[in-house]
């Protein structure tokens, strides 16, 4: 299990956590903002916010 920091009921994701949303590898690709609003509905990213860039969901 993946050890996250809990921020004031927020998750902070580590180095490698955000690559894989970041437009790494797995990085879910878009064509606006609302195509990363699913992302919120993966356990451990609800708090965290999303929007396109270059293609890719990127976490603010």
């Amino acid at each position: 299990m993946k050890k996250l920091i809990q921020l004031k009921g927020a998750l902070v994701l580590n180095k490698n956590e955000q690559k894989t949303i970041n437009g790494g590898n797995t990085g879910m690709q878009c064509r606006n903002h609302a195509d990363c609003l699913s992302l919120n509905g993966i356990p451990g990213y609800e708090y965290e916010e999303f929007f396109c860039h270059w293609g890719y969901c990127q976490i603010m």
